[in-house]
C-alpha cells in the first residue's frame, strides 16, 4: 500500500485508522505495555489492553493519549508509529494525516500531537475537532447550511457542537465519558460492597448490564474481586439498575453540558436542530438507553449513528476529500517546522 492518506481517530480508549477509498483499516485499543527500565513498548493494542491489571514485574500498561492530549510523548510516538506501520506495511511514501482532537484542545496540545504524528511517519498533519469529524462521519454534508447538534461520547471526553456549513457554531467539551464511568463503578463497588475490582472488570460490568435509563426487566451480573477487609476473593451480584443509579451524576453532567450549549446557540440554529435529530456518536453512545436519556433531557429526537465508534475516523477520511471546503475555515496541513515543536 502506498500513496494513501490516512484519517486517524486518536481516542483515549481506541485508535481507528481509515484510508481514503478503502474505509476503516484498523481499530485497536490505544494502550501500550512497556518495559519500565528501557521505556520501550512490548505490546500495543488489544494485547496491552487485556494485560492491564495483570502486568508482570517490570512491565506497565498505560494510555499514552488521555482526553485527546499526549500524556507520554515517547510512548505515544512509539504507539502511533506501530499502528501506522501496521497499516502502510513497508511503504516508502509518507502519508498526509487528518486526525481528530477534542474541541477544547490548547495550541500546545495540538502542536504536541502534530509532532507525535510526524515523528510516527506522517508527512504533514491537519487536526480537526471531534464533533466536526463525527458530523461528517454520520452523513452530514459539509456544505449543508442548516444547524445540526452532534454529541460524541467516547472514553475520555464528551464532545458536543452545533455544526453548520462545515464549521462549528458552538462547542462544549467535558471530561466525563467512558473512563469516568468505569472509575465510578469501581468506587461504587468499593463503598457499598467493600469489593475491590480492576478497571477491566468495571468496564465489563458497564458493557454487560450498564444502562442510562432503568430497565423494566432488570438484569444481573457477577462482580468478582477482593474483599477490602479480609483480602480474600469475593463475588457479589450487581443489577443493571444499580449501575444506572451509580452513573446518574455523570449522566446529569453530560445533559447539563448539552443544555448550556443551547443557551449560547442562535435561535435560528436551535430551530434547525428542533426540526431534525440530535446525532449521537462515540463508543459510549452504545450504552443502553443513553439516546433515550438525552432525548428526554433535551426534549428532542436523538438519532444514534450506525457504527458510532468509527464515525470520527470516517469523518477524518471524508475531511481528506473535502479539504477545499475546510480550507476557508482555517484548516490546513502542517509540518513539525510550521508548528515549532520538537
Amino acid at each position: 500500500m502506498f500513496g494513501y492518506d490516512l484519517g486517524i481517530d486518536l481516542g483515549t480508549g481506541s485508535i481507528v485508522i481509515s484510508v481514503v477509498g478503502k474505509g476503516i483499516v484498523l481499530e485497536e485499543p490505544s494502550y501500550v505495555a512497556y518495559d519500565t527500565e528501557s521505556e520501550k513498548i512490548l505490546y500495543a493494542g488489544k494485547r496491552a489492553y487485556y494485560l492491564q491489571g495483570r502486568e508482570p514485574s517490570g512491565v506497565q500498561v498505560v494510555q499514552p493519549i488521555k482526553y485527546g492530549a499526549v500524556s507520554n510523548y515517547s510512548l505515544a510516538c512509539q504507539m502511533v508509529r506501530y499502528f501506522i506501520n501496521k497499516v502502510l506495511k513497508k511503504s516508502l511514501f509518507k502519508p498526509r494525516v487528518v486526525a481528530s482532537v477534542p474541541s477544547i484542545s490548547t495550541d500546545v496540545e495540538k502542536r504536541t500531537l502534530i509532532s507525535v504524528l510526524i515523528s510516527a511517519g506522517a508527512r504533514s498533519v491537519c487536526l480537526i475537532e471531534e464533533p466536526l469529524c463525527s458530523a461528517f462521519g454520520s452523513g452530514v454534508d459539509p456544505l449543508h447550511p442548516n444547524g445540526v447538534l452532534v454529541i460524541n461520547i467516547g472514553s475520555g471526553t464528551s464532545d458536543m457542537a452545533v455544526v453548520s456549513q462545515g464549521s462549528m457554531s458552538q462547542i462544549e467539551t467535558i471530561k466525563i465519558a467512558g473512563d469516568a464511568m468505569d472509575e465510578q463503578i469501581v468506587k461504587y463497588l468499593r463503598d457499598k460492597y467493600k469489593l475491590l475490582v480492576g478497571i477491566r472488570t468495571a468496564e465489563e460490568i458497564k458493557k454487560n448490564v450498564g444502562c442510562a435509563v432503568k430497565r423494566e426487566n432488570d438484569i444481573v451480573t457477577s462482580a468478582k474481586g477482593r474483599n477490602i477487609n479480609t483480602g480474600l476473593p469475593m463475588t457479589v451480584e450487581i443489577t443493571g439498575n444499580e449501575i444506572c443509579d451509580c452513573l446518574t451524576p455523570l449522566f446529569e453532567q453530560i445533559t447539563a453540558a448539552a443544555t448550556h450549549l443551547f443557551e449560547r446557540t442562535s435561535p435560528q440554529l436551535v430551530s434547525d436542530i428542533t426540526e431534525s435529530s440530535v446525532i449521537l456518536t462515540g463508543g459510549m453512545s452504545q450504552l443502553y438507553g443513553l439516546d433515550t436519556l438525552i432525548s428526554n433531557a433535551l426534549e428532542l429526537n436523538v438519532e444514534k449513528s450506525a457504527r458510532p465508534n468509527i464515525c470520527v475516523s470516517k469523518g477524518c477520511e471524508i475531511a481528506l476529500k473535502k479539504m477545499r471546503i475546510l480550507d476557508q475555515y482555517g484548516y490546513s496541513f502542517k509540518t513539525t517546522e510550521e508548528v515549532g515543536t520538537r
